[in-house]
């Protein structure tokens, strides 16, 4: 059982991580998606762009807590 919630935490450990060393890119690609000429005709969409990172960071946390979160319930062997 406690395998179980050492390789869970482990996994969110991982998920967290890799969504680090994945933020400059998607930081890279939204300023580069923002300062395109074309997309400013469209209202709004600068805002919305803008949002992209801090949408990513929240999404990767949230699955990292969600995985631990179940992890540790299952092995807990709770209902």
């Amino acid at each position: 059982m406690q395998i179980n919630k050492i390789m869970g935490v482990i996994f969110s450990v991982i998920v967290v991580v890799v969504g680090l060393v994945m933020l400059p890119l998607i930081l890279t690609q939204t300023n580069t998606a923002s300062t395109n000429e074309y997309i400013s005709s469209f209202p709004g969409t600068d805002s919305i762009v803008e949002l992209i990172p801090l949408l990513y960071s929240v999404g990767v946390l949230g699955l990292a807590g969600g995985v631990a979160f179940f992890t540790l319930r299952s092995a807990k062997g709770g209902s």
